[in-house]
């Protein structure tokens, strides 16, 4: 007898359709005093789909590459691709034409969606890949199609999150990389997945739909990913304004709506805690200020921790891994220098993951 197997796994998408369902009217992402609740952005991610699909011809498989400040429309694009089944290829805003149609060529890119001052970078992708089968721009353009046109033309079509396995791709995460240009890493919705439930697990423990994070950094790097991991949680997704990053709006921000988690690099929170607001504002309900990228300086750390409370949480890992290495927990951060500070430490192995030396054989070696 030959048993059947499968490897099929959620789609991303359905953390959206489930929250829709349970909190349609809780709030799912606010900027700029516009709040969008569970069940406008799951009806605005079907139109999107939708779109794409009828007018563009976005099928499974297929890549939408994006170029876009933070908004509620970046975070739609990548709901939509995750329920069409098609891979999301977000690109830093702050990156040149030609490092935009690079990216065109290698995620071999099917629409391209923008926001509309990016009309060099429009101009570089349609050049470095004919095959595009169209632009659709973030507010109005003379070279794309409208995205909220786009919206509302397919506002109120239902469209059913697509079937998945594991390894089906969803984001073509490009990374830094150390030499030459940017590599571009394939995540799965499986693997994405996982992450999600370590997140919860050893980042952001006891988030709720009740929770608020306040989204900083870029969306199109780790911010995203922590994003979708609190999609699990169903908690609110707060974004600052656009025009850069400011310490007073931040902590205003996080007084006003609660906030619980925010995910940034050191030396953004260094900044946070160096600046007067810091002492203006209620951050009382902050539980988790996670902060990767890079090392952060002992006395920073001290500063920060006096200043917020302990809530400093440090994870470690590439984006080959989703930064799913090791991980500092709040109670392993230590105001008082002492035996078990440890300075310079980047914690302990993250839920699920073992940390090990192995020879060119994949032998384990003892530490070094």
């Amino acid at each position: 007898m030959v048993e059947r197997c499968s490897n099929r796994v959620s789609n991303l998408a359905h953390f959206l359709t489930r929250n829709a369902a349970r909190w349609p009217s809780r709030p799912a992402v606010v900027q700029d005093g516009t709040t969008w609740t569970w069940s406008q952005v799951d009806s605005r991610v079907s139109a999107l789909a939708t779109g794409l699909k009828a007018e563009f011809g976005v099928t499974k498989g297929d890549s939408l590459l994006v170029q876009a400040e933070n908004s509620v429309q970046m975070i739609e694009i990548m709901l939509a691709a995750f329920r069409l089944g098609a891979i999301w290829v977000p690109c830093n805003f702050r990156q040149a034409p030609g490092e935009t149609a690079y990216a065109a060529e290698k995620a071999r890119a099917t629409v391209f969606l923008c926001d509309s001052s990016f009309s060099a970078q429009a101009e570089a992708v349609q050049n470095a890949r004919p095959q595009l089968a169209g632009c659709v721009t973030i507010g109005s353009s003379d070279f794309g199609t409208n995205y909220e046109d786009l919206v509302s033309r397919h506002l109120g079509h239902a469209f059913a999150n697509e079937r998945v396995n594991y390894d089906d791709p969803c984001w073509l995460f490009f990374t830094s990389g150390s030499t030459g240009r940017p590599k571009a890493v394939v995540l799965s919705h499986g693997q994405i997945g996982f992450v999600c439930v370590n997140y919860m697990a050893d980042l952001v423990p006891g988030t709720t739909e009740q929770d608020a994070s306040l989204v900083i950094a870029p969306l199109s790097h780790g911010a995203g990913l922590q994003l979708i991991a609190q999609f699990v949680a169903g908690s609110a997704h707060v974004l600052l304004p656009r025009g850069g990053f400011n310490p007073a709006t931040a902590f205003e921000l996080i007084e006003k709506h609660k906030i619980s988690n925010l995910f940034t690099v050191p030396t953004i929170v260094k900044r946070l805690v160096e600046d007067p607001s810091v002492d203006r504002f209620d951050h009382s309900s902050l539980r988790h200020v996670i902060y990767a990228g890079a090392p952060m300086y002992r006395e920073d750390q001290k500063l920060a921790l006096q200043k917020l409370g302990n809530v400093l949480v440090q994870y470690y890992g590439l984006g080959e891994v989703t930064g799913n290495i090791t991980v500092l927990r709040p109670q392993d951060h230590f105001l008082e220098d002492g035996p078990e500070t440890r300075s310079g430490t980047c914690g302990t192995e993250r839920t699920g993951i073992e940390v090990s030396i192995q020879d060119e054989d994949g032998n384990h070696l003892p530490p070094q």
